[in-house]
């Protein structure tokens, strides 16, 4: 069985138009490792954009490559657009399971035994700012009004003054892994509140 990475997503261009690396997939393992590659990112802030929150959106990523590369022999395209396409059903079916269910589904990656690598506060940064979360969080101070105060500082602090968690973490007087919890929650409240259509930007 070919057995996937869950590496941290890079910088990448597009993939070019005319190949298609899902169904080259199919008979060669490292064409699977160039599609995720080549798509993670924009998956990752996909989803970031939607939940609020880059550790779930990570989450979702990995269920949804795990998916994929579960089921590529069913893909019956041979294009870019075509493989883009197919793998952004995935995600949003990811996505309307985690808005039913309030958690990510995991099944796919045990399976394949898919690890999951943490990100880093710089990587979290990075795809907070390719997600636009503090556009975003000034556009939701309607929504941000209904937490409670600890959380909406921690999230007034992270998203719109744009700390990391360690400044964070000292402002409030509360240890690092007390403000990602803060913030998480946070984030996690405002994303059950607006849903998909109130933040979307499509990125697929």
């Amino acid at each position: 069985m070919t057995r996937v990475t869950l590496r941290r997503p890079v910088r990448r261009s597009h993939p070019r138009r005319h190949v298609c690396l899902l169904a080259r997939s199919k008979d060669d393992a490292d064409a699977f490792a160039d599609f995720y590659d080549a798509y993670a990112e924009r998956v990752l802030v996909y989803f970031t954009r939607r939940v609020l929150d880059v550790d779930v959106a990570w989450d979702l990523v990995g269920e949804t490559f795990a998916k994929a590369l579960e089921h590529r022999a069913q893909f019956r395209g041979d294009s870019a657009e075509q493989e883009q396409g197919w793998l952004f059903s995935i995600a949003r079916s990811e996505l309307s399971h985690y808005w039913r269910d309030g958690r990510v589904e995991r099944s796919a990656m045990q399976r394949l035994d898919v690890p999951r690598p943490g990100l880093s506060d710089p990587e979290i940064e990075r795809i907070e700012e390719l997600a636009g979360l503090a556009e975003l969080a000034h556009q939701l101070a309607d929504a941000m009004a209904t937490l409670p105060d600890v959380q909406r500082r921690a999230v007034e602090l992270r998203i719109i003054d744009e700390h990391n968690y360690a400044d964070v973490a000292m402002r409030l007087g509360i240890t690092e892994q007390t403000a990602r919890a803060r913030v998480s929650r946070g984030l996690r409240a405002l994303a059950r509140q607006l849903r998909e259509p109130a933040v979307a930007r499509d990125v697929a």
